[in-house]
């Protein structure tokens, strides 16, 4: 089968923004709870930010996909739209002034960014009918894919809290489509604290009879028991504070 997101060609941009990033994101230490490095499946886990994901697949030793944003992939227009209301004003609490900056520069860039992390993109419609096939192609390449099931909408949250269960359909969905079951990994990562854990793998098929909401509460557990410094974490969860109070419309 023909690979969809590792293509042969360069990403030259991707590849100085890697570069000049290791001058700052420190290598992590690295813990990894199985016998092997994931080949396929599910990695859930949060978000942590802006750099989480970027910071995974600089340091991470092995290759893998992400699930994303589908706006970062196309027009400027989309990518500022998302980027300044979304990332910024959204779930970094940032102000409209600052968002607006940021997003007017990092738009230019951000999609070559994007390609060189090898996003498969999401939707939130029936495209994501194609997410799902295109997850699918990749594990059948031996990558796994990762997904941020967070409820970000209030903020990137330090602690695994409110979940969208997106990502059991697509476990669901990919298993039927590879005639495979499919493993989901919880991980745990932190730019600061310069460290990626991966935990053991669990199936749907042990929760056969749950409802979404138990298997969101289990995987919630199995991420949250990842994090070291849980219990100082849930007490002030919010990874960016609330400085800017957003105007009713």
């Amino acid at each position: 089968m023909k690979r969809y997101i590792y293509k042969k060609q360069k990403q030259p941009i991707y590849g100085a923004f890697k570069g000049l990033f290791k001058l700052f994101l420190h290598k992590p230490k690295f813990i990894n709870h199985n016998e092997n490095l994931p080949e396929d499946g599910l990695m859930v886990g949060l978000h942590m930010g802006k750099f989480g994901p970027f910071y995974m697949s600089q340091y991470m030793p092995f290759k893998f996909a992400i699930i994303g944003a589908h706006q970062m992939l196309e027009s400027y227009k989309e990518r500022f739209l998302y980027l300044k209301n979304v990332l910024y004003i959204e779930k970094q609490h940032k102000s409209k002034f600052a968002s607006t900056l940021k997003a007017t520069f990092e738009a230019c860039f951000s999609k070559y960014i994007y390609k060189g992390m090898h996003i498969i993109p999401s939707y939130q419609d029936m495209r994501l009918l194609h997410t799902i096939h295109n997850a699918a192609k990749t594990m059948d390449n031996g990558l796994p894919v990762m997904i941020f099931p967070e409820n970000s909408d209030n903020g990137y949250q330090k602690t695994l809290q409110e979940c969208h269960d997106g990502f059991i359909t697509i476990a669901k969905f990919v298993s039927k489509n590879r005639k495979k079951e499919t493993p989901i990994y919880p991980f745990y990562t932190h730019v600061k604290r310069k460290i990626i854990i991966i935990g053991k793998p669990f199936y749907l098929s042990e929760l056969k009879g749950k409802s979404n909401e138990e298997i969101i509460a289990y995987t919630r557990d199995r991420v949250n028991d990842l994090n070291p410094w849980y219990e100082d974490d849930k007490k002030d969860n919010q990874l960016f504070p609330i400085k800017h109070k957003r105007k009713a419309d």
